[in-house]
C-alpha cells in the first residue's frame, strides 16, 4: 500500500527512486521494485524517508512489519494484486 501511495505521489517508481534516495541513472526505481517484490528488505533509512514523503507516520509503518519468513512468492502476488499492482506480480 505505502509503495502503491508512493508511486502515485511520484508519478512513476523511478521517480519514487529518486524520492527515496537511490541515483542509479538507468534504473533508480529497480531497488524499489525489488522491494516491492520481496525480494529485497526495506532499508529503515529508505522506509523513513518513504514515511516522510507520504507524510505517514513511521510508527504506524513499523505495527505491519512482516517477517521473512512469511514472505513467499504466494503472499507477494496476493499483496500486489490486493492493491492493484498485478503488473508487477512475478512469474
Amino acid at each position: 500500500m505505502l509503495i502503491k501511495m508512493g508511486i502515485e505521489k511520484a508519478g512513476s517508481i523511478n521517480k519514487l527512486g529518486r524520492e527515496l534516495g537511490y541515483r542509479s541513472k538507468v534504473h533508480p526505481g529497480w531497488s524499489v521494485r525489488q522491494i516491492l517484490l520481496g525480494e529485497q528488505a526495506f532499508p529503515y533509512d529508505r522506509l523513513r524517508a518513504l514515511a516522510a514523503y507520504l507524510d505517514y507516520p513511521l510508527e504506524e509503518i513499523l505495527k505491519y512489519q512482516a517477517k521473512p519468513e512469511r514472505v513467499t512468492l504466494e503472499s507477494t502476488r496476493r499483496a500486489l494484486r490486493q492493491y492493484g499492482l498485478w503488473y508487477y506480480i512475478p512469474r
